[in-house]
């Protein structure tokens, strides 16, 4: 890379972003609608988010820190406001980063499955799919198209508690797996989750075990 040459930003338009405004203690929904390369980028705040006086000094002087997630694998950056326009959307114009951080989710190897399960959003129960799986956390998929997908979308959110409900193979019952969810994506035709195991009872401990013991045998394993 050149002197001073900015990064590369491994993002696509429509890319979901987690926006953590530092100074105010407020992490918001939004999405990256447009790029300047090494000059700025453009936000979108999602319509679920409310963040009071949106143009006040306190959101503009605050530094950012913007996360998202690209092919599975979560960036982050910091970066500041250079403009926000209130019409016909809400947008702030960020700095372009500097540098772009990789952030590991997983301290342990994580396997590829397809195993249904089912949480709670809102009232409804939704079906998802667990498509990998370590004993500290997994990615979850949520087929799901517009205008569905923006409506279950926005009732997600990032450090929350989650309960998914599933059935391993071999298993009679259905276990709870509990978490906190840490990040979310959005995508033409689903949703994905990433999620943070925080224990469970000693039944579904042993069921895990033993199924990650299964996908261990078969070679399943990805970095």
């Amino acid at each position: 890379m050149a002197e001073n040459a900015k990064p590369l930003l491994p993002i696509s338009l429509g890319t979901s972003l987690l926006v953590e405004i530092t100074g105010l203690k407020l992490r918001i929904k939004s999405v990256m609608v447009g790029m300047e390369y090494g000059r700025y980028i453009i936000v979108r705040i999602s319509e679920q988010d409310l963040i009071g006086n949106f143009r006040s000094d306190a959101v503009i002087d605050s530094p950012m820190v913007i996360r998202y997630m690209h092919n599975g694998v979560i960036y982050g950056f910091k970066t500041g406001v250079l403009n926000v326009v209130s019409n016909p959307a809400k947008l702030f114009f960020v700095k372009y980063p500097e540098s772009v951080e990789e952030f590991v989710v997983r301290s342990r190897s994580r396997y590829e499955c397809v195993l249904p399960a089912s949480t709670m959003f809102g009232n409804d129960i939704v079906d998802i799919i667990i498509v990998d799986i370590s004993r500290e956390g997994c990615q979850a998929m949520i087929k799901v198209a517009e205008p569905k997908r923006d409506a279950l979308y926005g009732l997600i959110q990032v450090n929350k508690k989650i309960e998914i409900r599933v059935q391993f193979p071999g298993s009679e019952g259905k276990h709870d797996l509990t978490g906190t969810i840490r990040n979310v994506g959005k995508e033409p035709d689903k949703i994905m989750l990433g999620v943070l195991f925080e224990g469970f009872a000693p039944a579904t401990k042993e069921m895990l075990d033993k199924f990650i013991a299964l996908m261990t045998e078969a070679g399943k394993t990805v970095n």
